[in-house]
C-alpha cells in the first residue's frame, strides 16, 4: 500500500510539473484519442528500454521530453524519473507514410514558433531497390509539424517529395544557418550504397520539399577508426548513422555519428572550422571515437541550468534481456572540441 501511494504521488508531481499534458494525442496503443482509463507508467531512466533516445528541455514548462523508436513521448521533471509513453503523432493514412509505419530515430526541434518531429519512417509493404537490384523496405525521412511540443504532430510531406524513393535514408536531424534557412542532415545508409554517407539537403519554407539536391558531407570510408583489422589491413565499416549537429563555444561546427569498431557500436565526431556557414566543410573525422562500449545514437541538449548533456543509447543486459538503456554524460569544451567529463549527476 505504501509503495503504491509513493508511486501515485510521484506520478502526480510529474504531471503537475510538466503541465496538463495538453497536446498529447492519446495513450500509447490507443486509436480513439485520450483514454480516461490510461495511467502512464513511471520508470527510472536506467531501467528504460528505448532505442535512439532524444531529449530536449522546454524552459517555459521546466520539463524534459524524450522520444525514441516507436514514436512515443516520455516526460520528466528531473531526467531521472519519466512518465509515459504518450502517442503524439496524428497519422495521415492517406499520405505515403501509411497506417502502420515503422518509426525510428525521432528528434524534436523548435523553429519559427513551431515544433518539428523528424524521424525515419519505414513501409515494410512497399519495396524499393538498391543500385544492384536488391530489394529493401521503403525507408525515408520526414518532418511533421505541431504548434505544441507535445503534439499532435501532423504530416506536411504527404507525397514524399523531400528525398528520392530509391534512396534508403534514415536518422534525420536539423540544421539552421545564420540566414534562418533550414536543412535536414541524414544518412544514406551503407547497406545500400556500400559506404554510408552523411548528407544534407535544404528544406523549402514549409519543410516539406527539397531546394536543390542533397550533397555528401562525409562518408564512412573517411572514418579512420571504424571496422576491424583483416589480414593486417583495416576493413572499414560501411555503417554511418545517427548524425547530430552541434556548435562549439568558439564558433566551430561538429557532427556526432555512430559507427562500428570491432563489432560494437561507438560514437565518433567530425569537425569543420568554417563556423556557422560551414555545412560545406571540409569535414575532418577525429582519429579516435568519442565514446565506446556498444553505445550509439548520440545527441546533445542543455539541462535546466545550461549544462551540456550527451544522451546515448547503450546495449545493456538486464534480467538476461538486452535492452537499449539511455545514458547521460556531462560535456564540456576543450580546445574547441567536445570533452566528456563523466556521467551526468542527477
Amino acid at each position: 500500500m505504501k509503495k503504491a501511494f509513493v508511486t501515485y504521488f510521484l506520478l502526480l508531481l510529474m504531471i503537475i510539473a510538466c503541465g496538463d499534458n495538453k497536446g498529447v494525442v492519446q495513450s500509447a496503443g490507443s486509436t480513439s484519442g485520450p483514454s480516461s482509463a490510461f495511467v502512464p507508467d513511471t520508470v527510472l531512466v536506467d531501467t528504460m528500454d528505448i532505442k535512439n533516445p532524444f531529449i530536449c528541455y522546454e524552459r517555459g514548462e521546466d520539463c524534459y521530453y524524450m522520444v525514441g523508436d516507436g514514436g512515443s513521448m516520455w516526460m520528466s521533471k528531473d531526467l531521472r524519473l519519466w512518465t509515459g509513453p504518450y502517442d503524439v503523432l496524428e497519422q495521415d493514412t492517406a499520405s505515403w507514410i501509411g497506417a502502420s509505419p515503422v518509426i525510428s530515430s525521432p528528434e524534436i526541434h523548435g523553429f519559427k514558433g513551431k515544433y518539428y518531429y523528424m524521424a525515419t519512417f519505414e513501409r515494410p509493404d512497399i519495396v524499393a531497390y538498391d543500385a544492384s537490384g536488391m530489394p529493401f523496405a521503403r525507408r525515408s525521412c520526414v518532418a511533421l509539424v505541431a504548434d505544441d511540443i507535445r503534439g499532435p504532430y501532423r504530416t506536411i510531406d504527404r507525397e514524399s517529395r523531400l528525398l528520392a524513393e530509391s534512396e534508403m535514408a534514415a536518422h534525420p536531424t536539423f540544421g539552421v544557418d545564420p540566414y534562418r534557412v533550414s536543412y535536414m542532415i541524414y544518412t544514406h545508409q551503407g547497406e545500400q550504397n556500400g559506404d554510408g554517407t552523411v548528407q544534407i539537403v535544404r528544406f523549402s519554407k514549409e519543410l516539406n520539399q527539397r531546394v536543390g539536391e542533397a550533397y555528401i558531407m562525409f562518408s564512412a570510408a573517411m572514418n579512420p577508426w571504424s571496422g576491424e583489422m583483416v589480414d593486417g589491413a583495416r576493413r572499414f565499416s560501411p555503417i554511418m548513422e545517427a548524425p547530430f549537429l552541434f556548435f562549439t563555444e568558439e564558433g566551430g561546427m561538429g557532427i556526432l555519428f555512430t559507427s562500428y569498431i570491432g563489432g560494437e557500436k561507438a560514437i565518433g565526431v567530425a569537425y569543420t572550422q568554417t563556423g556557422e556557414y560551414g555545412y560545406n566543410g571540409p569535414w575532418i573525422v577525429e582519429p579516435e571515437p568519442l565514446l565506446t562500449g556498444n553505445v550509439g545514437s548520440a545527441s546533445i541538449f542543455r539541462d535546466y541550468d545550461g549544462t551540456m548533456v550527451l544522451a546515448v543509447s547503450k546495449d545493456t543486459v538486464i534480467d538476461s534481456v538486452v535492452k537499449s538503456v539511455p545514458q547521460l554524460y556531462k560535456l564540456d569544451m576543450q580546445f574547441d572540441k567536445l570533452k566528456i567529463e563523466g556521467h551526468y549527476k542527477f
